[in-house]
C-alpha cells in the first residue's frame, strides 16, 4: 500500500498543531502515522507537544523546509519510509515556509511511486488575516494559492460578515480550494478528513492546466507547465519574490531550568509588544514554581499559558522580523 502523504501548513500561530492533534485523535488513531514536524529555529516545541498521541516524530530544526527542499527534507522522507513504512505521513512545515517548495519536495517522490499525494491544508487565522496578508504577502499568498484546503482559524470570535469578507478575498488568489468556516471545535474531524480527501481534488490539477492553456492561447503567452493554474494567475498580477524565510524572519530561541511563575510568564508575554521589532509568535514550555509546567504561546494580541507536563528541560523560542535578541534575552531573563 502507497503511503499517503498530507501537508498542513498556515502562518506563524494559526492553529496547524492544534489541528494536527485533533486529526489524530478524532480520525488517525487506528493508523500508523509519522509527523515531520519542521520548526523555524534551533529550538523544537510542537513535537514534544505531540509525543503522547502514540505517533513517531521526526523533527527538523535546522531551517525550514523550504530552505532544505533537496537537501534534508528528502533524506528524511526516504528515512521515514525505510524504517516505519507509515500509512500516513504529515508534515507541518514551518509557519514562516512557502507550501509551494514543500509540494516540489514532495512531488518527486509522488512521481517514483512512493507516495500518494494526499491532503494540502493551509490553516489561515481569521482574525488576523488581513494584517499578515498586507506585511507578509510573500509568504502568506504563497500558503493560500497552493492550498487544496482552507481551514479558518478563530471564527468562534468573528461576526459572520467579516468571514465572508475573508471568503470572498481568498478566492481572490485560489478559486478553486474547499473554504471550512465553521469552529473546528464543533466539527468532527472525519468530516474535515474526508472535505480534504475529497477525490474529485486529484482531477483538480487537469483542470487546471486546461484552464490555464485556454487563458495561454486567448492572451498570446506561450503555454508555460506549473503545477497549478492559479500560481500562473498570481504570477501575470505581480511577479513573486524569490526571498526565502532566514532572509526575511529571524528567530532566537534558547532552553533554561530558570523557574517562572505564571504572572511573571503573562507579565513577559505582555512586554513583547513593546520589544523591538516585529514579534509574530512566542511558544514555549517552561518549569514553574512547586515543580510544575507551564506551556505558553503568544501571537500578537492573544496569550495563552496553560499547565503542561513536564519536559527534559525548559525550552522557548520567538519569531519575528528585525527582533533584538539579546533584548529577548533580558526581557525572559535567560
Amino acid at each position: 500500500m502507497i503511503t499517503k502523504i498530507d501537508i498542513i501548513s498556515g502562518f506563524l500561530g494559526a492553529g496547524k498543531t492544534t489541528l494536527i492533534k485533533k486529526l489524530l485523535k478524532e480520525v488517525f488513531a487506528e493508523e500508523k502515522v509519522v509527523l515531520i514536524e519542521n520548526e523555524f529555529g534551533e529550538i523544537g516545541i510542537d513535537g514534544t507537544l505531540l509525543k503522547d498521541y502514540g505517533i513517531e516524530i521526526k523533527e527538523m530544526n535546522s531551517g525550514c523546509i523550504c530552505c532544505t527542499i533537496s537537501g534534508d527534507f528528502s533524506l528524511a522522507l526516504k528515512e521515514v519510509l525505510k524504517l516505519y513504512h507509515p500509512d500516513r505521513i504529515i508534515i507541518e512545515p514551518s509557519g514562516v515556509g512557502k507550501l509551494s517548495d514543500v509540494l516540489k519536495g514532495c512531488r518527486q517522490f509522488a512521481k517514483d511511486g512512493l507516495l500518494e499525494m494526499n491532503m494540502c491544508i493551509t490553516v489561515a487565522d481569521g482574525i488576523k488575516y488581513k494584517m499578515y496578508l498586507k506585511n507578509f504577502a510573500e509568504f502568506y499568498k504563497d500558503q493560500l494559492i497552493n492550498a487544496k484546503t482552507i481551514i479558518l482559524s478563530r471564527t468562534q470570535l468573528m461576526e459572520a460578515d467579516r468571514i465572508e469578507y475573508i471568503i470572498k478575498d481568498i478566492k481572490k488568489y485560489n478559486s478553486l480550494s474547499d473554504i471550512v468556516t465553521t469552529d473546528w471545535n464543533r466539527l468532527d474531524g472525519k468530516k474535515i478528513v474526508n472535505l480534504a480527501e475529497n477525490p474529485e481534488s486529484l482531477h483538480l490539477e487537469n483542470e487546471m492546466k486546461i484552464r490555464m492553456n485556454k487563458e495561454n492561447i486567448k492572451a498570446g503567452i506561450k503555454a508555460a507547465r506549473p503545477s497549478r493554474k492559479i500560481e500562473f494567475h498570481y504570477d501575470k498580477i505581480k511577479k513573486p519574490e524569490l526571498h526565502q524565510a532566514d532572509e526575511v524572519f529571524s528567530v532566537w530561541g534558547t532552553e533554561t531550568a530558570k523557574a517562572f511563575s505564571k504572572n511573571k510568564l503573562e507579565e513577559i508575554l505582555n512586554g513583547l509588544v513593546n520589544a523591538e521589532g516585529y514579534i509574530l509568535r512566542a511558544k514555549g514550555i517552561l518549569k514553574a514554581e512547586e515543580d510544575k509546567w507551564l506551556q505558553f504561546d503568544y501571537v500578537p494580541g492573544e496569550i495563552t499559558i496553560k499547565a503542561s507536563a513536564p519536559d527534559y528541560t525548559g525550552r522557548l523560542c520567538v519569531i519575528g522580523k528585525n527582533i533584538n535578541k539579546a533584548g529577548l534575552s533580558e526581557l525572559f531573563g535567560v
